[in-house]
Order: C-alpha cells, then structure tokens, then sequence
C-alpha cells in the first residue's frame, strides 16, 4: 500500500495495486435526497452526470422505500482519480466495523504522520466535508461542530486516533490501513463510476421483473383478472435483454412505468380485442402496439375511439374477399 500523504509519501504493509491519497487536494460535498424513490434518484443522477462537469455518485441502501439516498460530489484533478482516498476508507471502516449505520452523521478527527491532523465529517457512507488543520485540533473540533449546526448535524458520532480528543472514541490508524489492506473492495471511487451502468441494470432487471410481472400488462398471453384488487396482471412469458445501447431507453421505459402509464387501459383493451402485443413502444400519452390482424377486425377497430391504426395490406385481397392477415400498429390513446 503507496500512501500519497501531504507531507510525505508512504509505505505501508504489502499490497502493490492499493495507492492511497491523503492529500489536501480534493473538495467534497454531499447532497441528501428524502423522500425520494430510486427512480427520481437516479434520474437526479443521470441529469448531474448530463450536465454538470464534476464527478457523482449515489450512496442508497433499499430499492422499493422511499430511505434517504446521498449523493456524493467530488472535485479534484484527472492525476488523483486512480487513488483511493483515505476518507472513503474511513467510512467503510466505520460501516464494515458497525460503528456507524447508513444514516448516522460522524467526525473523524485524526493525526497522520505523513499528511498531519484531519477532520473528515460523514454521512454513513458519503462524505460531507474535509479538512486539513494545521494546529489546535480540539479547537478545531469545536469550530467545526458549530458549523455543522447550519447544516442541521447536532448530534454526529465522534471518532479520533488522538487520546486527548473529549468524548469521542479511539481508533488506531494502523487498524483502518490495515482493513483497506485486506478487503477487495476497496477501489478508487472513480471506478465505480463505470459501475453505474451495471449497477443500475441490475435494478432494472429487479424491478422489470417484479413490477411488469405483477403490475404490468401480459406481453404474449394475457390472463387480467378485475376481481383482484390489486390489479395484478399474470405474464407466463416475458423477457427483456439489456446492453450498454438500450439502457437510456430503459430507464425512459421506466420512468413511464412510475409516473404516466394506465397499464389497465392497455390489458383491459388488448384481452377484449384478443390482440397479442409482438412490440410495444410507450410515452406519456399513447401507447403503440404492433401486431397482426385480420382486414376485417382492423376495419372494426377503426371505429373505435381513441383508436388511429396504421397498416399495410394489399387492397386486391379485399376485392376478392380474402380475409388477409395483415401487420397493423395501433394508437391507443392513455390519457
């Protein structure tokens, strides 16, 4: 383990791929999100990624309620991004070692022989704050306690390796490198960034399969059953395949899901048309159904209301009264 401290370089124990930064040349910020859903977070997300220029990333730790989700802002140069910063392991030592839960606000105010005294301020495992103090550190302390009043953190949990720090509990630096040493985890947290993507189809695949598969229309063969006071609807086949190149679109479809979508407008109208969906391309307003039909039932649905339908069909079946089968796309108005 290479640590770049901000007075020294250090080395310590034996892992060569793990290099440490510990240098006063980051900026952290951490912005809680309550009463948000995993999708509206990761919508937040997506848009900071889209439009902002500094590096984000979201901490959460349940998919379906609406727990606080933090997301973590860090600014620093393109040279420290393959570094692991000593902050990050600080909290997972903290979480790993049940010091602190998820939601629980921390000082950590500690002295490095080879970058000085620190102050780190948490939130489980997203960091607030850090700072680099060059005297007085109880003093310090207490400053830095006081400002975190403005930020609503009155009572946050209190961790140092200096014995003279008041009410707080020890730890030994050597136990927290020694954690980072050992555990496979521990990476630098600009890759995780290109964990996103998985990361996100993993809950997408999660959710597709539990929301479409109990609160969604049945792709191929629909089986609605009104009496169920839930709504469920019952899918025997249903699959989806996600890459890098259908993600966005995935997330859209998602977004649909939560927000907009009477998914019993659509069961209910393709089971009393006996339609079976072969694709379905959704918005906000209309959802679009390709599938075939006969002439003769299209020509029926086109007195529908809230019904366009385009087709292509050869009008020379008609005249010789041939009921054709012909590949249809239906409109159907949701709102």
């Amino acid at each position: 383990m290479n640590i770049i401290g901000e007075k020294q370089n250090h080395q310590k124990f034996s892992r060569d791929d793990l290099a440490v930064l510990d240098k006063n040349v980051t900026v952290f910020s951490m912005e809680l999100l309550q009463n948000c859903s995993i999708f509206e977070a990761l919508k937040i997300l997506r848009y900071k990624i889209k439009y902002g220029t500094d590096f984000y990333h979201l901490y959460w730790r349940n998919i379906f309620k609406s727990s606080p989700k933090y997301l973590q802002q860090i600014v620093t140069r393109d040279r420290w991004k393959n570094y692991v910063f000593i902050e990050n392991i600080i909290a997972d030592y903290l979480l790993n070692r049940k010091e602190i839960d998820f939601t629980d606000e921390w000082i950590y105010a500690g002295w490095h022989d080879w970058a000085g005294y620190r102050i780190i301020v948490g939130c489980g495992p997203a960091i607030i704050l850090s700072r680099f103090i060059p005297k007085n550190i109880a003093g310090e302390l207490e400053s830095t306690k006081l400002y975190l009043k403005r930020l609503n953190i009155n009572s946050p949990k209190i961790f140092s390796t200096i014995d003279e720090i008041e009410n707080a509990k020890f730890l030994n630096i050597d136990d927290i490198l020694n954690f980072a040493e050992q555990s496979n985890d521990i990476k630098p947290i600009f890759q995780k960034k290109h964990n996103l993507l998985l990361c996100s189809l993993r809950i997408i695949i999660f959710v597709l399969a539990s929301m479409v598969l109990y609160n969604s229309c049945k792709i191929y063969n629909q089986n609605y059953h009104p009496e169920n006071q839930n709504n469920k609807i019952k899918t025997e086949n249903f699959s989806i395949y996600m890459s890098s190149k259908n993600y966005d679109s995935l997330m859209d479809l998602l977004f649909n899901l939560n927000d907009n979508l009477n998914w019993n407008k659509i069961s209910k109208f393709c089971e009393q048309n006996n339609i079976k969906i072969q694709a379905m391309k959704l918005d906000s307003n209309f959802a679009k159904i390709k599938t075939k039909l006969s002439l003769r039932r299209i020509k029926e649905l086109k007195n529908i209301r809230n019904i366009k339908i385009d087709c292509a069909n050869d009008s020379s079946y008609e005249k010789l009264g041939s009921d054709q089968i012909a590949e249809a796309v239906l409109w159907l108005k949701l709102n």
